[in-house]
């Protein structure tokens, strides 16, 4: 009964107003170029790991889910059969800055952001393949305080994008950049797909929700050199490059992307069985 009566609150506050979360790094822009709420839809903005979490306890409706917690959650969560951030090599602002060469970070204190989730298991299993076995330590995303404690720090997002084009030195030192998506690349030969747009599988999004995401998304797909404009004044950067950055990601969900996805559950997930990931029928 209780289960019913959940359901019948859900069902009512999906004709009043959905809740849309909205991820605010660059790389997600041209998604919802354009896009405002309207009476039916409010937006929630915040990191990955704040909306991961809002969406796993009902605080919003669809979100972009960083794609590990869509796999660890696949239980529960079901996602749009042609929404995903992924990239084919490069992603260019998933970035680990270390001191020493990658083959000698054994035995290493390695910060990771408190910003992603899949971005930290990607370079758990980055380096399980390189057989190598390192010191985790979690921190807030601030890349000098992070290498004055650690031997390597992983950023993610806008932050990572501009260590990565300043390429500062820090304390007189440069650090090295390893881009993870180029790793996955050269280790599976596959995309890596950092997230898709997911929703809880007794909460269906709306038919006219998912219609204006793909609207926006042809939009923003179409004017992306007007969409790098805003997002380069914003992060210091030129249009140039950021239009450059933009032009990288897949935004699809095709095929490829899906094999990066299922290769990235097996090598992340013991038990996972492909079957299990569920995508809405629309």
């Amino acid at each position: 009964m209780l289960r019913l009566e959940q359901k019948e609150e859900s069902v009512k506050r999906k004709v009043e107003q959905e809740r849309l979360g909205i991820v605010s790094y660059t790389n997600v822009a041209p998604l919802h170029y354009r896009l405002e709420p309207w009476e039916k839809c409010s937006f929630v903005k915040g990191v990955p790991t704040q909306l991961n979490q809002a969406l796993l306890d009902g605080e919003i409706d669809l979100t972009l889910i960083s794609s590990i917690e869509f796999l660890r959650h696949r239980d529960r969560l079901k996602a749009l059969p042609d929404f995903s951030i992924a990239t084919l090599g490069p992603v260019y602002s998933v970035m680990l800055f270390h001191w020493e060469p990658w083959e000698k970070l054994s035995g290493k204190r390695i910060a990771l952001t408190t910003d992603s989730a899949t971005s930290v298991e990607l370079l758990k299993v980055l380096l399980r393949a390189t057989g190598i076995e390192a010191d985790f330590v979690p921190m807030k995303p601030d890349l000098e305080v992070m290498l004055e404690s650690c031997d390597a720090a992983l950023l993610i997002g806008d932050k990572a994008l501009q260590e990565a084009v300043a390429k500062r030195k820090l304390g007189n030192r440069q650090p090295l950049v390893s881009d993870l998506g180029e790793k996955w690349y050269d280790l599976t030969r596959l995309p890596f797909t950092f997230a898709v747009w997911a929703s809880l599988k007794d909460n269906p999004p709306s038919e006219l929700l998912v219609a204006k995401l793909r609207a926006a998304r042809e939009v923003g797909l179409g004017h992306l050199a007007d969409v790098a404009k805003l997002d380069a004044e914003k992060l210091g950067l030129s249009e140039g490059i950021v239009q450059q950055y933009l032009a990288n990601f897949r935004y699809y969900l095709e095929l490829p992307d899906k094999d990066g996805l299922y290769t990235f559950a097996q090598k992340a997930i013991p038990d996972f069985k492909a079957e299990e990931l569920e995508f809405w029928d629309l």
